[in-house]
């Protein structure tokens, strides 16, 4: 399907019911960016692309998803130290969103997935208070491996235990694959994590303070976005399901954490790539099929991320299993306005 430039604000109106997205489907990123109050169109020639399939390619430490082409989706690195992570997360013409160990964070490893319990840290990669230890999530094996097709993907079990060495804290079963759907790449990210003893997620001492006292955690599936995403640039936009996109442009700019704390359905991220005229933009969506808060940040760099424990600790029982669903999706997108050179 070929979206066109909507010419006024009547026809964008008419035409929401047809594009609304779904949660979890391709076209929710390019559907939503459409809004009838901020009359902004998106352009996606998705031409020939729709049939497009996929292929996954696992090496020694990485599982690299392709297109039938050879494209690069992205790479999922299953033997750091630490934690798996996906990077470099790409759109299909190629743009790289992701950020891997910058000198600020060097734990932000593109697209990931960690939490923080009272003795183990899983996100920082070091300890931070007395009486913590590093954690670590320990690839087990694959299986279920989808290795070509409309869709390629996996599923993998992890040991959550102390990095240097202990008894796991959870068991974790992960599903990961990927599509190409029109102008972008869509993925799914389904984690099971089953508890071994009673504990409870814990929020980071760094946590964002609202103005009313409350805190906003930032673990769960987290992405790190390339720089010029972020650091006061102009041009970068913020869209939570199907409200306007607010734009940090100008004398216009838009505080990016005051949305912290909201629980959308989809937060979606939208940057521009430097080094190339006319500029390209790129959209990140974050989808969940739970209703976990939102932390999200432009400056000094910017990162965002959909958790459990982001607006409260949350306990868990022996044996209980926490059950999560999220959708990623990056897409190649023209939107305006933009400001000038």
């Amino acid at each position: 399907m070929i979206f066109r430039i909507v010419r006024s604000l009547s026809r964008i109106r008419k035409r929401r019911r047809i594009i609304t997205p779904r949660l979890t489907r391709g076209p929710a990123l390019l559907g939503c960016l459409l809004s009838a109050t901020s009359a902004l169109a998106a352009i996606a020639n998705t031409a020939g692309a729709a049939n497009t399939k996929m292929r996954m390619k696992i090496s020694a430490d990485a599982v690299e998803f392709l297109t039938s082409d050879g494209a690069l989706a992205g790479r999922y690195n299953y033997t750091d130290a630490f934690k798996p992570y996906v990077h470099p997360l790409q759109s299909p013409k190629g743009h790289s969103v992701s950020l891997v160990s910058p000198h600020d964070h060097q734990h932000h490893k593109g697209l990931m997935y960690a939490l923080r319990i009272p003795e183990l840290n899983f996100w920082e990669e070091r300890s931070t208070l007395p009486g913590e230890a590093v954690g670590r999530q320990r690839h087990l094996a694959f299986s279920e491996q989808r290795e070509s097709g409309g869709e390629a993907g996996f599923t993998q079990t992890l040991s959550w235990e102390p990095a240097g060495g202990g008894e796991a804290v959870f068991e974790e079963t992960r599903r990961i694959s990927c599509r190409r759907d029109g102008a972008a790449f869509v993925w799914t990210w389904d984690t099971t994590l089953k508890s071994r003893r009673a504990t409870r997620l814990v929020q980071s001492q760094w946590s964002h303070k609202k103005p009313d006292g409350g805190k906003i955690n930032y673990h769960g599936l987290g992405l790190r976005l390339r720089r010029e995403f972020g650091g006061g640039t102009r041009n970068n936009g913020l869209q939570l399901d199907d409200a306007p996109i607010r734009w940090n442009k100008g004398s216009a700019r838009f505080d990016f954490t005051t949305a912290m704390g909201a629980t959308p359905a989809r937060a979606t991220f939208i940057g521009s790539i430097d080094g190339i005229w006319p500029t390209p933009q790129v959209a990140v969506t974050l989808a969940q099929g739970q209703r976990n808060a939102l932390f999200v940040m432009e400056e000094p760099f910017a990162f965002f991320t959909l958790g459990p424990s982001n607006l409260a600790e949350r306990p868990l029982a022996a044996g209980e299993t926490l059950r999560e669903h999220y959708t990623v999706t990056v897409a190649d997108v023209d939107l305006k306005p933009r400001t000038a050179p």
